[in-house]
């Protein structure tokens, strides 16, 4: 039987090796504390992450939901998992995460599959 939690890790330590530095954008959300008729909201994060640039195969670009100049990216599966609502920055660019899906094989995401747009 597979250990996946140790494959994952050799991912994270594989993508550290060789990936890119990135930050994870995420937007605050509401303070569960304040009253409903006037809301506060907590500063957003942002989360330092490894990531290892991919080619988009032009069968998948459809014009609709992938663009000709979007992303992807392989991102390390270390205890943040990205959603739509999360950005991306690289570099000195901003870029929305389209979609992101885990690849976990085993039931365990290994790394996390992101199509961007800036």
């Amino acid at each position: 039987m597979e250990d996946w939690s140790a494959i994952a890790d050799e991912v994270a330590e594989a993508l550290g090796d060789v990936g890119h530095n990135a930050t994870l954008l995420r937007p605050g959300g509401r303070d569960p504390n304040s009253p409903e008729y006037d809301p506060v909201y907590l500063p957003g994060q942002e989360i330092p992450v490894k990531l290892l640039g991919d080619t988009l195969a032009l069968g998948l670009v459809n014009g609709t939901a992938i663009q000709a100049n979007d992303r992807r990216e392989m991102m390390a599966a270390e205890g943040t998992t990205p959603t739509p609502a999360d950005q991306l920055r690289i570099g000195g660019t901003q870029y929305a995460i389209i979609r992101a899906e885990p690849y976990a094989p085993g039931g365990i995401a290994l790394f996390y599959d992101l199509i961007l747009r800036a």
